[in-house]
């Protein structure tokens, strides 16, 4: 089904696991994680001769390994619609909105069980994110593992790394003008168009909360969102506005059970209203991710139109991690419709 408005551009991510000929065992020996994706660092990266390679070691509390950034070779743009990201190179199709296009990006970590966990580039860029506690690469004895550093984030961490698959999220046209219903889509509870008016999908209450001196009214992100696939941490989040804007966000990092902040002056929102200038020029609701870098708001998204929950695909085997052999993963166009844009009264 398509989502009228928006066209899902036929993208194909690819991620082949190769480079190494051992077998599981010995490629856990090594410490080897299989990097793939648009990025010159991609190959077997062995993390026990890297000898400060991949931006340094980088130590966060008792933590000391190579921060996730690094390892992909991420840096600052020259400008906010360069494709070029140190090492990384992001693309956008002819015609869509290519400002800050690294948002459409995301890692995939895949362990030696098939175990998976993913980041959104977004959270771990520091042009967005500002966070001051990477998420680490870390080596002990002969395992590499993924940690992630900020309090309550446990729950994302990765033990027996072998692989990093840089994807994207398909890019999408806009509609264009001011949004006047926000889709909601994919693995949520209860999809549909909304146009709020103070009364929002599944009875989500409105919260209200002061952001960098204006004061929000709008439901959670989350608790909007209500995941209906309980496997949170292979989920991403695509939030569109009407000018093809797009930014992917983990579903994982807007979880309070996985790390999102509970404070009040902290909980990622959808406001409808504000008490300054925001509405109705950002259109019938837009996104406010408060952790981020103030003032640096790449993945507020105004005008917004669409909300959709992306599950990427589990690996049928640990077969396909085997380094050696040829790991393909194929994220297919989602095609969505919207629905029908009505009110759903709580």
């Amino acid at each position: 089904m398509a989502v009228p408005g928006y066209k899902r551009r036929a993208t194909l991510a690819v991620a082949l696991v190769t480079g190494l000929n051992a077998a599981p065992s010995a490629a856990m020996a090594d410490a080897i994680v299989a990097l793939t994706g648009p990025t010159s660092n991609a190959g077997s990266i062995d993390l026990t001769t890297a000898d400060g390679s991949y931006g340094g070691l980088v130590t966060v509390g008792s933590t000391t390994g190579y921060s996730l950034w690094g390892l992909l070779g991420g840096a600052n743009s020259s400008s906010p619609t360069s494709p070029i990201y140190g090492d990384i190179t992001t693309s956008t199709p002819v015609g869509d909105n290519g400002k800050n296009a690294i948002l459409r990006y995301y890692v995939l970590a895949t362990s030696s069980n098939g175990s998976q966990s993913l980041i959104s580039l977004g959270e771990i860029d520091p042009r967005f994110s500002g966070s001051a506690t990477p998420d680490l690469v870390t080596v002990s004895g002969n395992t590499a593992s993924l940690n992630f550093t900020l309090p309550g984030a446990a729950g994302r961490d990765l033990a027996n790394l072998t692989s990093l698959q840089l994807l994207s999220a398909p890019a999408l046209a806009g509609i264009g003008g001011q949004s006047t219903s926000v889709s909601l889509a994919g693995n949520v509870s209860f999809p549909g168009a909304y146009k709020f008016q103070g009364a929002d999908p599944n009875n989500v209450a409105p919260i209200t909360q002061t952001v960098n001196g204006d004061t929000y009214t709008g439901p959670a992100l989350f608790s909007l969102i209500d995941p209906s696939d309980p496997n949170i941490l292979n989920q991403y989040v695509i939030t569109a506005g009407t000018d093809g804007y797009e930014v992917v966000l983990s579903l994982a990092e807007l979880d309070p059970a996985f790390g999102a902040s509970t404070a009040l002056n902290q909980i990622d929102m959808v406001p409808f209203a504000d008490t300054m200038t925001d509405f109705p020029g950002s259109g019938i609701a837009r996104t406010i991710l408060p952790g981020d870098t103030p003032f640096a708001h790449g993945r507020w998204e105004s005008n917004l139109d669409l909300i959709d929950v992306v599950a990427v695909p589990e690996p049928p085997s640990a077969a396909l991690l085997i380094p050696g052999l040829f790991g393909v993963a194929l994220i297919g166009l989602r095609w969505r419709q919207k629905a029908t844009s009505r009110h759903r009264l709580p």
